[in-house]
């Protein structure tokens, strides 16, 4: 393993476009910090959930500075517009882009560059070098997780937490054909809580329902698009893309969830092409949804229902061990490392 404090003394910057720190770069700050890693921004703000917030009473201020010319590389976070910005100047240092946007599988940018993208899939890959990357947590869940209660003491339902929103055809359908079955076998709990409360009604249930994501299909295989729509059809162009795919599958609710030891309900990761660094097992850390069979998908939950204490406790270890601050941001410190000069 290279010595990551060494390879990266002179410092990272992250600059941010609208000067505003998405939860992602966030995080990677406070992973970057607790390396001891010097970290600079020009960001003034920072954006994210309540109960997910990173930097928690931390000044942003300490670590502002103009994106000067001496760090040992530069990431540029693209999530607000999802366009590559070009950022010059600082040659020989490399350079790599952040994506969280809920469109992140439609962005591309040039080589050499590193884009480090959330919502990853292998089903649907635009040109260029990417590396999936997940919302993840704050360290501040995983030390407030002690307390909890243990998955057979809580209430026996599955919270639905999620408050309606555009592009979500996967919820729609799973609310069709999922269910209705699974309300025949346990309380599905409807709840819309202000955003620092629902962390509670996670806290406090057996199952979360966390998946989420819209499905797409390859329009660039219509001709008409080539012929009248030049600049959509090459935006909806990719190197690699199955008959359909869902995307925007990422979401807060599953990573909170399995911070709060809930038993997390997901489309099958493996069978959808959804891609992490470090990829969870169905039915060991979360469990899964086939979309050609809902109904058996909720009978197998309820007959499992053993399983499901150990399924959270997994699933949180899982989520805790790769997902928080440190180990994230040595992932993106080892990815940059490969192109450093």
């Amino acid at each position: 393993m290279p010595d990551l404090k060494k390879l990266f003394a002179r410092g990272v910057y992250i600059y941010a476009a609208d000067q505003t720190l998405t939860h992602f770069s966030g995080c990677l700050v406070e992973g970057l910090l607790a390396l001891g890693i010097p970290v600079k921004t020009n960001a003034t703000t920072l954006t994210s959930r309540p109960v997910s917030m990173p930097l928690a009473r931390f000044d942003l201020n300490s670590i502002k500075s103009d994106p000067l010319t001496g760090f040992a590389c530069y990431l540029v976070d693209i999530s607000t517009n999802n366009t590559f910005i070009p950022f010059e100047g600082v040659d020989p240092a490399p350079v790599g882009y952040i994506t969280t946007s809920d469109i992140s599988t439609f962005c591309e940018v040039p080589s050499p560059h590193l884009l480090f993208a959330a919502h990853d899939s292998i089903a649907a890959v635009k040109p260029g070098v990417r590396i999936p990357i997940a919302f993840g947590l704050v360290d501040r869940l995983a030390k407030n997780s002690a307390g909890e209660s243990p998955t057979e003491d809580r209430e026996q339902i599955a919270v639905d937490t999620f408050r309606p929103t555009l592009q979500q055809g996967v919820r729609a359908l799973l609310e069709l054909a999922f269910i209705p079955s699974l309300e025949k076998r346990m309380p599905v709990n409807r709840v819309n809580l202000p955003p620092r409360e629902y962390y509670g009604a996670l806290m406090n249930s057996a199952l979360c329902l966390a998946y989420g994501g819209e499905f797409y299909s390859p329009i660039m295989k219509n001709d008409w698009f080539k012929q009248n729509q030049p600049d959509l059809y090459a935006h909806h162009s990719f190197a690699h893309l199955d008959p359909a795919a869902v995307l925007r599958w990422d979401s807060w609710r599953f990573w909170e969830a399995l911070a709060a030891g809930c038993v997390v309900v997901h489309l099958d990761f493996e069978a959808y092409g959804f891609n992490l660094p470090v990829m969870p097992e169905a039915w060991k850390h979360y469990i899964p949804i086939d979309l050609a069979n809902p109904s058996a998908s909720a009978d197998e939950i309820w007959t499992r229902r053993s399983e499901w204490p150990a399924i959270a406790k997994a699933g949180q270890a899982w989520a805790f061990e790769h997902y928080t601050p440190t180990p994230t941001a040595e992932r993106i410190l080892n990815a940059m490392a490969g192109v450093l000069p």
